[in-house]
């Protein structure tokens, strides 16, 4: 009780669990809004009563919304103070909604009065919009569990639910209040233990419905067997050999392109902040690779979507919304698609899934939103944290170009295969380490119990939480637990005792495996994985394959103050460098622009390094050599495999200890 008062003195000043003063003060502040905010928010109202109109006419005469949801919130300030806690708090605690704060250990515990109570609420609403809540639960797990990041705990939490994730069938009579986005108080489950983890996203596939955004989408409807029935019909523009095999070409051109590409943003020798250009990347792959729409569509729509999803200042209203109609009619009308089961050659495979899906047009533009977001955000990021890492460690980036280069001296000339990507070791293994440290779905997934189930609490004891709790299966605290990978946890180490089942494979038999285990998930486990993760493993092995085959990296200002630095799970202080987990991925934190944390400003995503040609390659090497050079280490003198651990072995990467200490919540001003 005495440390939730503590937290709860300091809330409000900013210098407890890391949230600014700005921000806090913004959340905080009781002074009277200003004639302009008042007509901003008047205004922001009316967008709201338009969007929620709109998408009950897609909900009922499948009419395409003039907004999406994404465009809304670009209209409400980014820090903006979340009010009805209160009344919101005392409907949860009169419906039931929090029973499960008391089954497991968590802040709920300490909190003695009302006060205490809606502090809480506060402080977990600002990590939202902070992008940092994930590291706040980390916190509350070395806080409050005995097992550290391993702990299973519960927290209240503010959540967006919405009605339009359930499956819309004739029979059902559909109001525009059924469209809207409700807030509500609930008790979230974080589930940390593995064994728990990995049997509860295995059995309890009911998602929570937090997604309304992406409407009843293969991701989000709350509907099972309206799921089932997406995935069955979507798999197949994912399938390996019969679909992704054929349209690599596509893939691949574009991946040539992207080398030239950054070859003309880095000649001038001017940093290039790799964020924007691997998303830039991946969104360019899936729109005409996946969706096969025409070269001059994406290169029109690719940066008003993304700058759109990310809520960036420059975005502009309509982009996204535009860029949807222009791509939906393609998939609605041109006859030169196909996938493998139509007898044609493969072209824009999931646009023709679309086409001929026969869903209701909600499920379509659900799907399609989806694809835009998760096709390339998650993809790009996790480009860019591989690049990040290579940059830090150079050691380990001239082993990916030794590899690179050898796998095209092998193709004498011709281009690569999908078969052919399967001969990628050091590369694999960069990615899955990149898959485990910086995981771009660091939430991991979110599911509602179908039944009651069985958990770990304290010690030895277990509780039993009832059907309906809503659970987080989250893979940050999982990744970068030190019971589960050792006390380097917290460092990129591709060499790492990787079981075989979690490596990500391309090109092979293992290619349609999901990497999994009770430890790792970063595509979440089946039978709910990511469908995208076969299309995303090739396209990251072709870019990645090109841009090391022709360029050297390194951290560019002020990145480069980063070279040492160690990025802890439970870090909560915002102004440190770490990945900023917005919108549902986590990418790496703008550190010149955006950071302010002010009722202006949103934390943005950058990553600047400097790109030198590999012609330049070994005076580039010499000159960012580390001090202990262990390169001899790393292979095998004749068989050249990877030997587990030996970069840990012989000093690369230091050790980083994970003993259990005390939680500092203190914020230290930049």
């Amino acid at each position: 009780m005495d440390r939730l008062r503590r937290i709860s003195r300091h809330l409000l000043a900013g210098d407890e669990l890391g949230l600014s003063p700005e921000s806090c003060a913004a959340a905080a502040s009781s002074a009277q809004p200003s004639e302009d905010a008042k007509q901003r928010k008047s205004k922001f109202v009316d967008i709201i009563r338009t969007y929620i109109m709109e998408t009950h006419r897609l909900r009922t005469t499948g009419e395409t919304p003039s907004m999406t949801l994404h465009e809304v919130l670009m209209m409400q300030p980014p820090y903006s103070k979340r009010t009805g806690l209160g009344k919101q708090l005392e409907k949860a605690e009169a419906k039931g909604y929090l029973a499960a704060l008391s089954l497991l250990p968590g802040p709920w515990a300490d909190a003695q009065t009302r006060e205490d109570k809606l502090r809480l609420l506060e402080l977990d609403w600002m990590a939202q919009q902070e992008g940092i809540q994930l590291q706040l639960y980390a916190a509350y797990q070395e806080r409050y569990g005995d097992k550290g990041l391993g702990s299973n705990i519960v927290v209240p939490s503010v959540v967006m639910h919405s009605k339009v994730t359930e499956k819309i069938t004739p029979e059902k009579q559909l109001t525009p209040l059924d469209s809207a986005i409700v807030q509500r108080i609930v008790a979230r489950v974080i589930v940390a233990d593995p064994e728990d983890a990995e049997r509860v996203a295995r059995i309890h596939v009911r998602k929570e419905p937090n997604f309304g955004v992406l409407m009843d989408s293969i991701i989000s409807t709350t509907d099972n067997e309206h799921w089932r029935e997406q995935r069955q019909h979507l798999v197949e523009a994912f399938l390996p050999l019969s679909s992704l095999a054929e349209i690599l070409p596509v893939s691949l051109a574009r991946a040539k392109d992207c080398a030239n590409r950054l070859g003309s943003l880095a000649k001038d020798g001017q940093p290039v902040d790799m964020s924007d250009f691997l998303l830039h990347e991946a969104q360019a792959q899936l729109q005409l690779a996946l969706l096969g729409a025409p070269e001059s569509l994406m290169e029109e729509t690719n940066q008003g979507i993304r700058k759109t999803f990310m809520f960036h200042p420059d975005a502009k209203l309509g982009d996204l919304s535009n860029a949807m109609k222009e791509l939906m009619k393609v998939a609605q009308e041109d006859r030169t698609l196909g996938l493998p089961s139509d007898g044609c050659p493969v072209r824009g495979p999931l646009s023709r899934a679309l086409q001929t899906g026969n869903f209701h047009a909600s499920t379509d533009y659900g799907n399609l939103l989806l694809i835009l977001f998760a096709g390339h955000d998650t993809t790009g990021h996790t480009m860019t944290w591989l690049t990040f890492e290579l940059a830090r460690h150079p050691d380990i980036q001239r082993k990916v170009q030794e590899e690179v280069d050898h796998f095209f001296r092998c193709l004498n000339g011709r281009d690569p295969t999908y078969q052919d990507l399967s001969k990628f070791d050091v590369l694999d293994r960069c990615i899955t380490e990149t898959l485990r440290l910086w995981p771009a779905v660091a939430n991991g997934t979110f599911r509602q119990l179908q039944f009651a189930e069985e958990l770990r609490a304290k010690g030895e004891s277990k509780v039993t939480l009832p059907k309906g709790t809503f659970v987080t299966i989250s893979n940050w605290c999982r990744h970068r637990n030190p019971e589960l990978w050792g006390t380097d946890a917290d460092s990129f180490n591709p060499w790492r005792s990787f079981a075989s089942e979690e490596l990500a494979r391309v090109g092979c038999p293992m290619a349609a495996r999901t990497p999994q285990s009770a430890r790792f998930s970063p595509f979440a486990h089946n039978p709910r994985s990511c469908l995208g993760k076969n299309f995303a493993q090739m396209e990251m092995r072709l870019i990645l394959s090109y841009l090391f085959h022709k360029f050297s990296f390194a951290l560019a200002p002020p990145y480069d103050a980063l070279m040492d630095t160690t990025t802890k799970a439970s870090d909560t202080n915002p102004r440190t460098f770490r990945g900023i987990n917005s919108g549902g991925t986590m990418g790496p934190m703008d550190l010149e622009h955006g950071g302010s944390v002010s009722e202006d400003e949103r934390f943005l995503v950058a990553m600047k390094l400097r790109v030198a040609p590999t012609s330049a390659q070994a005076q580039w090497h010499a000159r960012h050599r580390r001090a202990s050079d262990v390169q001899d280490t790393l292979y095998e003198s004749c068989e050249g495999e990877f030997v587990s651990n030996r970069g840990e072995q012989a000093g690369l990467y230091g050790s980083q200890g994970s003993k259990k200490t005390g939680v500092s919540f203190k914020f230290q001003p930049s």
